[in-house]
């Protein structure tokens, strides 16, 4: 996938720009606060409907105009051209792939954009709600039922945790209450046990090239990396369903009185949790914060290739300032090995020495929103 053409207005300080882009390696120089992570938070929004950076949505329109945003690009995929357009004013929001509405997850299925960025390459130490969130991208990206099979797993989750929310409130249940009970857990916990049939054959699918990644990226020849899927704390590596919905039964019945009590969902996936396991150790404890990053970098590039095995094209790769969080060792040498992916890349740099730029297709300088191609010689 490639975007030809994109068009920003009222985006955070990016007034008005309309730039063509170009395969490969683009680049965006310039100093902090200028607009660089504008930029690509812009892609992200064409690519998976929604800011990286915030969630609140007014954050983003331009301060001197705050009627909305609106950004447009067109973007080649499979020798077809698409215009995806994200429209924000304070009363309409729409997101169109040729001017027909989608959903943002849609969206984020079928023109994936993956994001590295200094929060990102924390994610092996943070909680694990972000380790679920970056193997449920994957997921996405590998199953065509993922999408429809999560968001039913998102509303059962949702109407239970209400009914536990108003028994509490209530000062207890009803027996209406017990019986709506029964069903809710039922469906929630069968779609969940679908779902993290489906979490684990993402794993199986990328762990040969999650180590593969890994060990080029830190220029290494000898190591082991794997993950590790967790339920309730113990590891997990059936993808038999039965298996996993009868573990989730008997969690649940261990745990019953305390949902109540809390009127909060205990048992499910959205509890579960993704570690990283290096040379036998768990790298949330055992690995540096060098090694850390180069797992998230290897785990992203693991997904480039995985999404390109199973459509037969390249994800956009957005880059914002990971370079600064690597050796400049690492930093030449990552680029370069990006480069092999043949994938459109676009990243952000102060520091534009560490970047190969005659590898580069284009190179724009970004100053005060504005962006202007730089002439490579």
């Amino acid at each position: 996938m490639v975007f030809k053409e994109l068009r920003i207005e009222n985006f955070r300080n990016i007034k008005s720009q309309t730039l063509s882009l170009n395969p490969g390696l683009n680049v965006l120089r310039g100093q902090n606060g200028q607009g660089k992570t504008n930029f690509v938070e812009a892609l992200s929004f064409l690519t998976a409907g929604r800011s990286f950076r915030t969630a609140t949505i007014n954050e983003v329109v331009n301060k001197n105009n705050p009627i909305g945003f609106q950004i447009d690009g067109v973007l080649s995929k499979a020798d077809f051209d698409f215009r995806l357009t994200t429209k924000y004013t304070p009363r309409d929001r729409f997101i169109t792939v040729n001017l027909k509405k989608v959903s943002a997850s849609r969206l984020k299925r079928d023109f994936p954009s993956l994001l590295f960025s200094p929060e990102s390459l924390s994610v092996v130490k943070e909680s694990a709600q972000y380790r679920r969130d970056l193997l449920d991208e994957t997921c996405l990206f590998l199953f065509p039922e993922f999408l429809s099979l999560f968001n039913n797993y998102k509303r059962a989750h949702k109407q239970k945790r209400s009914l536990l929310k108003a028994a509490k409130e209530a000062g207890g249940a009803d027996s209406n209450d017990l019986k709506t009970m029964v069903h809710l857990n039922q469906v929630m916990l069968e779609y969940g046990a679908r779902l993290t049939v489906l979490r684990l054959a993402a794993i199986e699918e990328l762990e040969p090239l999650l180590l593969q990644e890994f060990l080029a990226i830190m220029d290494e020849h000898y190591g082991n990396l794997s993950v590790e899927y967790r339920i309730s704390g113990e590891k997990t590596e059936t993808q038999n369903e039965e298996q996993i919905l009868n573990a989730m039964y008997k969690r649940y019945e261990e745990l019953k009185a305390r949902e109540w009590a809390s009127g909060q969902c205990l048992v499910g996936p959205h509890k579960h949790d993704i570690n990283f396991i290096f040379n036998g150790q768990d790298a949330r404890f055992y690995c540096s914060q060098g090694q850390q990053r180069a797992i998230i970098l290897a785990f992203k590039m693991a997904q480039t290739r995985a999404y390109k095995r199973a459509h037969r094209v390249y994800p956009i790769l957005l880059l914002d300032d990971v370079l600064s969080e690597l050796d400049r060792e690492k930093q030449i040498r990552f680029v370069r090995y990006l480069l092999s992916t043949e994938a459109q890349i676009f990243l952000t740099t102060t520091d534009a020495t560490s970047v190969p730029l005659e590898a580069a297709s284009a190179v724009f300088d970004v100053k005060e929103g504005v962006f202007k191609e730089a002439t490579l010689n």
